[in-house]
């Protein structure tokens, strides 16, 4: 009877006990492994429900040959998992083409936010430009640079991936120089700064000048920063020293320290930096507001020689500022020492040789060269705006401003005269002292010294040069017997200035 037992209990176990279904497999790392007995033995599902399967020693985060075990009461079989790693890494670029680089700018590798992600946990990334790797960003010319990133992992799987980027240069900032000011001035005695970019054109406008540092109260040395950004988002900077002084003879002796290329001026100038733009109606305290920096004064002191005129700037170059008067007072000044004063009191001698727009026509034009004028007055000057067809618009009764500023080198600051154009056809007795065809007249209102001056519209526009005064005469047409001035036509200028041109 036992007998019968053993054999039955031995022909269960050989029933019960199951066989493997595999002897090793591989698997990649980072994937989950079963414990289900089902996926690694075959038999009844009595002996699989009583069959556990051991992951005990089983990494699936570490490459590695690997022994499972599934075990039951009857047997236990061993597996091999291989873990391997073939997948690479997965790079991600945070670089855009809405950032853009800066030309000539070094940046680091950073800026391209490129990150690489492997389930090894381990990643090793390299750059490279031009086939060379590289640490870091820096290139001379504007396009678009590609970069190859290349990643491996600790098991040497290897990612690439190639980015374009965007390079443009950034905009250019100038003017900024060391300044000296007075103490107790302010904002508007620093000089400006200037920028053009190579896309946004003249950026001259967006420059943002911090002044919050200087103490203009207090004696001292302070920085002045100056920061301006494109359409495409570079921004430049620059910083300067700003000393507050108290000698206002020092000042004035540093304010032609500085000077810009040619080129420099010629940017600002092709900008229409020195030009205004003038009002679609009249609004005459406008004028006097902002067309002072186109009028400069002459003055000449020679014992008891005396003389003095005016004149307004009609167009600026790199090399020269061309000033307009009338031929009987250049003509005084020619070849010998004369003191040019501009609109904020600054001033420079200078000698100047004139020419005359013609017999009939007393108009006439110097230069004085860039480099004469103190830097500081320099980039406030403004020329004046002329239209070729501005007398499409004066009538007669048009009001009309003649403005002059530093009368006679700083007597006076500025001769302020409203007037009232009289006639386009002059008199009989008017004609024997002027060309009829060059010349209207308006109400008397000119002084001594303010022969040469502009006359403006009400909006800014050049009207008029301030040339003669008919005195009353008895036997005058009434309309003229209360005395007039002549007023010189502006439209041969721009033939002037062509002919000036040509001048040594």
């Amino acid at each position: 009877m036992v007998a019968v037992i053993c054999i039955t209990l031995g022909v269960a176990g050989y029933l019960l006990k199951g066989e493997p279904m595999w002897q090793e497999k591989t698997i990649e790392l980072g994937d989950s492994v079963s414990d289900d007995a089902a996926e690694y033995i075959e038999g009844t599902p009595w002996t699989i429900e009583h069959t556990t399967v051991d992951l005990t020693g089983l990494n699936t985060c570490k490459v590695g040959d690997y022994t499972v075990r599934a075990v039951n009461m009857f047997a236990s079989y061993d597996y091999t998992i291989h873990v391997r790693d073939t997948v690479p890494p997965e790079i991600k670029v945070g670089y855009s083409l809405d950032t853009v680089l800066a030309a000539g700018r070094d940046y680091d590798l950073s800026v391209l936010q490129a990150k690489a992600e492997d389930k090894s946990g381990t990643t090793f990334i390299h750059y490279y430009y031009n086939d060379h790797e590289i640490n870091g960003l820096y290139f001379d010319d504007i396009g678009r640079p590609e970069i190859t990133i290349e990643a491996t992992d600790g098991n040497a799987n290897r990612s690439i991936k190639k980015v374009k980027l965007f390079v443009d240069t950034p905009p250019g900032i100038y003017g900024v120089h060391e300044q000296y000011v007075l103490r107790g001035s302010g904002k508007d005695a620093i000089d400006p700064a200037f920028a053009t970019d190579d896309v946004d054109g003249s950026l001259t406008d967006k420059v943002k000048a911090d002044l919050s540092g200087v103490d203009f109260r207090n004696i001292g040395d302070y920085v002045a920063a100056y920061s301006v950004t494109d359409s495409y988002g570079l921004t430049s900077t620059a910083k300067t020293t700003i000393h507050v002084i108290s000698s206002a003879d020092r000042v004035m002796h540093h304010l032609n320290d500085y000077r810009m290329s040619d080129e420099q001026m010629q940017e600002i100038i092709e900008d229409g930096y020195f030009t205004y733009e003038p009002l679609d109606k009249p609004d005459s305290k406008w004028v006097i507001d902002n067309c002072g920096p186109t009028l400069v004064n002459l003055y000449r002191d020679e014992g008891d020689m005396v003389s003095s005129g005016s004149g307004f700037i009609y167009d600026i170059t790199p090399e020269y500022v061309y000033v307009i008067s009338v031929y009987h007072v250049t003509s005084a000044f020619d070849g010998k020492p004369t003191r040019i004063t501009f609109y904020d009191g600054t001033y420079t001698p200078v000698r100047f040789k004139s020419i005359r727009l013609s017999a009939g026509n007393e108009a006439s034009l110097f230069k004085i060269p860039v480099s004469d004028i103190p830097y500081h007055t320099l980039v406030r000057l403004k020329e004046v705006s002329y239209k070729e067809d501005i007398y499409d618009d004066i009538h007669v009764g048009t009001p009309l401003i003649e403005y002059c500023k530093n009368w006679r080198a700083g007597e006076r600051e500025a001769i302020i005269k409203y007037v009232d154009v009289i006639s386009f056809g002059l008199s009989d007795i008017q004609k024997k002292y002027v060309d009829d065809e060059e010349y209207f007249a308006v109400t008397r209102a000119s002084e001594s010294g303010m022969s040469g001056t502009a006359i403006f519209d009400e909006r800014g526009i050049l009207a008029g040069i301030c040339s003669k005064t008919m005195m009353p005469l008895d036997t005058e047409e009434p309309r003229f017997r209360d005395g007039c001035d002549f007023l010189l036509m502006v439209g041969g200028l721009p033939d002037l200035l062509e002919r000036a041109e040509g001048m040594e």
